[in-house]
């Protein structure tokens, strides 16, 4: 019957990609993680992990199996820290997904500084606009901004947070400041591809949709704000994304209060069947700090 250390070294070879590496972090010789491996596989007459001379690939078992045996594991190394039992250090592979945008503005600048609290935690970032099916993508966490559709997550709320208008100073001098919904709409605008539909309030608080007349889109974030920045159109960006930028003029607001559905939280989600582990604590922990001031 296999064991907890031969289901460590399983997740080893994933987490590291290769027999090699896992053999390195968990201090084996190569021989022993193949056979640790091989032993699995057997007692669960099932192939867990194609693998050749230069990479492994989990198979479709192997990845249902790593991603319920990966979080069980971890929970038993929590449970035995609880009573003193294991060392306080914070290992393992976390993958998050989230928007370019909170990853280069707010995870950056700080990341050092987790990484030198927490050494022997692997941090996989997916970095992304484009919506992504946290189970189906094997994500352990994603960072989403926005209205929640998935009730199939776990959610906490790390930072209220609402969009706007702005263009550059540039191409309002060009082209004018729309005081209207019908001037608005002749306006040039800067989009992610999803956000071509629009829907705005007007003067009695009616709400209207058009569609935004377009160059051309732009399918992240930050390149988006760079090509308002430029005098490219109007952009919606969320207000928290473009703080500094509203603070010294490189953008300005565009009619305030007219976008219809303009909430948009940030949030930390979780699947609905993971265990809570203290490397999803301490990362969002690390999050939330990094908005305690907006």
């Amino acid at each position: 019957m296999y064991n907890i250390s031969d289901l460590e070294t399983f997740i080893a070879v994933v987490e590291n990609k290769g027999v090699l590496a896992a053999a390195r972090e968990q201090g084996l010789s190569p021989a022993t993680v193949s056979h640790r491996l091989s032993k699995l596989e057997r007692e669960l007459s099932t192939v867990l992990v194609f693998r050749d001379s230069r990479r492994v690939r989990l198979s479709p078992a192997g990845e249902v199996f790593y991603t319920r045996v990966g979080a069980i594991i971890e929970a038993l190394h929590d449970a035995e820290h609880s009573i003193g039992a294991r060392s306080s250090t914070v290992s393992g592979l976390l993958r998050v997904t989230m928007p370019p945008w909170i990853f280069s503005k707010y995870v950056m600048p700080k990341l050092s500084e987790f990484e030198s609290e927490y050494p022997q935690l692997k941090l996989d970032f997916l970095i992304t606009d484009h919506f992504i099916n946290v189970v189906d993508d094997a994500q352990d966490v994603a960072i989403r901004v926005g209205q929640l559709n998935d009730s199939g997550m776990l959610s906490r709320k790390i930072v209220n947070n609402s969009r706007v208008l702005c263009a550059a100073p540039s191409y309002i001098n060009k082209q004018g400041m729309p005081s209207n919904l019908t001037e608005l709409a002749a306006h040039y605008w800067v989009c992610l591809p999803w956000q071509k539909q629009l829907k705005l309030f007007d003067e009695q608080g009616k709400i209207h949709s058009f569609n935004a007349k377009t160059r051309f889109t732009i399918s992240n974030s930050d390149n988006m704000t760079q090509a308002a920045i430029a005098g490219h159109g109007i952009a919606i960006k969320s207000k928290i994304a473009i703080g500094e930028e509203l603070a010294n003029g490189t953008l300005v607001e565009v009619m305030p209060g007219v976008m219809a559905q303009s909430d948009a939280p940030v949030w930390f989600l979780r699947p609905q069947n993971s265990l809570t582990t203290r490397k999803t604590e301490v990362f969002f922990n690390f999050i939330k700090s990094l908005f305690v001031a907006c």
